[in-house]
């Protein structure tokens, strides 16, 4: 028996110890550094398009913005220059499906989430703006002011908070599972919202609305055994009290009738494509119809379903970014599991050719396919993990143009409308950016052969982990 003082005691020493040892974060921000540079001589993607500009470009920057994109020999005094000679420039990766509060270790190798050295390597992948589906909440919102008023160093952090699902629903039976006793009472409640019915879900909502949150997450995925899930009624107050607020809402989903009922409740987006079987003709139809986007979140069920057994399995910007403790906790093999755990794990084997068929469906029927890695899952290693991502849409048939416009274009428009300044490389855009070694639009293994990366302006010191 413990009270709940000893219980915070617990928590509070081993997070101490969790944080001795800790490595310095990848990247760093000169104090004072200008917010101005010219990059000259990069090929441009034009996101848009989905591909590379004509020709040689000097791309200037002043203040944090893209003030000329323009041939070679711009002239701009007074702000330092970088050589891209000829490596590809484009905007700062956007990640529209990531946990910024968890850990990449394996469920059973429990470690307390480094905020700090997520927030780093996203940055250090590129990635310079992500929308969190799902973490603890007010600390994410807490996390996104810091952030946005410069006392964090990280992508801009749009949020949802908690996850919104049935009592005993997804993921809170996960957490149940696997979370020790000493972090099962803190977490639970603060990482989701149990609700029972609509008006327990609007008057959880209500609650959340003072923290602003910029979408809401809700979890429709009865798993491969008997999951509660939430009931089409409460799907649909969910998104219509999120849509009174001027919130939109993402849901997870499972299965084509989990697909169905979040988007015949109203749901702006679903996160999966889904991830456990093909999707039927109608459940194609009702999206199509609906036109509501997906993030596809290909690598993070292949990781689940065939982890990586050799360093080599792991792209070269993963390795750059994962501590050392992180790659040997994933390629060490795993403790016994019960038999759900085993069973998730076979049907997210069994269903790696139905996601990539599902990719196909969606494109064919004209739905929009965003691009999220559902980072810091296990193993799904933070800006890497997007990176990884790319990659799979492109082995399951996507151009690698189009995919880097759906991890920049289409997912800034996704999170700021029609008119984001950010996700384009133009004039009057924000000054994230991306100089890379390579053609990525002809081989998207390009774009981890990052040179420089530019946030806000401001040329950021990079430092893959030894």
């Amino acid at each position: 028996m413990c009270d709940r003082r000893s219980t915070a005691g617990a928590l509070a020493i081993l997070c101490l110890a969790a944080a001795c040892g800790r490595e310095a974060p990848p990247v760093s921000r000169v104090p004072g550094a200008p917010r101005s540079v010219v990059l000259r001589n990069v090929r441009v993607f034009d996101a848009p398009r989905a591909a590379l500009a004509d020709g040689l470009r000097d791309v200037l920057v002043r203040d944090g913005r893209i003030e000329a994109v323009a041939p070679p020999g711009l002239v701009a005094r007074g702000v330092a220059e970088i050589d891209g000679r000829g490596g590809t420039l484009l905007p700062g990766l956007v990640d529209v499906h990531t946990h910024t509060g968890s850990s990449s270790f394996p469920p059973w190798r429990v470690r307390f989430p480094d905020v700090a050295q997520n927030l780093a390597a996203f940055l250090y992948a590129g990635v310079t703006t992500v929308l969190d589906l799902g973490s603890l909440t007010p600390e994410v919102f807490r996390e996104r002011s810091r952030i946005a008023t410069g006392a964090r160093l990280g992508p801009r952090l749009y949020a949802a908070g908690p996850v919104f699902t049935a009592p005993g629903g997804h993921p809170a039976e996960v957490l149940r599972a696997w979370l020790p006793w000493y972090l099962r009472w803190y977490v639970l409640p603060r990482a989701t919202r149990e609700v029972a019915g609509p008006d327990e879900a609007r008057r959880a909502i209500a609650a959340l609305l003072p923290e602003r949150p910029d979408v809401l997450k809700l979890a429709i995925d009865a798993g491969t055994g008997d999951v509660p899930r939430l009931a089409p009624e409460t799907i649909a107050a969910i998104a219509a009290a999120g849509h009174a607020a001027g919130v939109r809402s993402i849901a997870h989903i499972g299965s084509s009738a989990e697909a169905i009922d979040a988007v015949r409740g109203g749901v702006d987006a679903l996160a999966h494509a889904p991830w456990r079987e093909e999707l039927s003709e109608e459940a194609v139809r009702v999206i199509a119809a609906a036109r509501v986007p997906v993030v596809a979140t290909l690598a993070v069920w292949d990781l689940a379903g065939t982890p990586r057994t050799r360093e080599s399995d792991f792209l070269p910007i993963e390795r750059e970014v994962a501590p050392r403790e992180v790659v040997a906790a994933l390629l060490a093999p795993p403790p016994a599991v019960d038999e759900a755990t085993a069973a998730f794990l076979r049907a997210a084997a069994a269903a790696h050719d139905a996601r990539r068929a599902n990719v196909v469906k969606l494109r064919a029927a004209g739905v929009l396919v965003l691009a999220g890695s559902d980072a810091c899952n296990p193993g799904d290693l933070p800006g890497a993990g997007l990176h990884l991502e790319l990659t799979k849409l492109v082995e399951a048939g996507v151009p690698p143009g189009e995919a880097l416009r759906a991890a920049t274009w289409e997912n800034a428009r996704f999170i700021g409308g029609d008119g984001a300044d950010f996700g384009e490389v133009a004039a009057g855009k924000r000054a994230d950016l991306v100089l890379v070694d390579g053609d990525p639009v002809a081989r998207i293994g390009d774009l981890g052969k990052i040179v420089q990366v530019v946030l806000d302006g401001t040329v950021l010191e990079r430092r893959p982990h030894p």
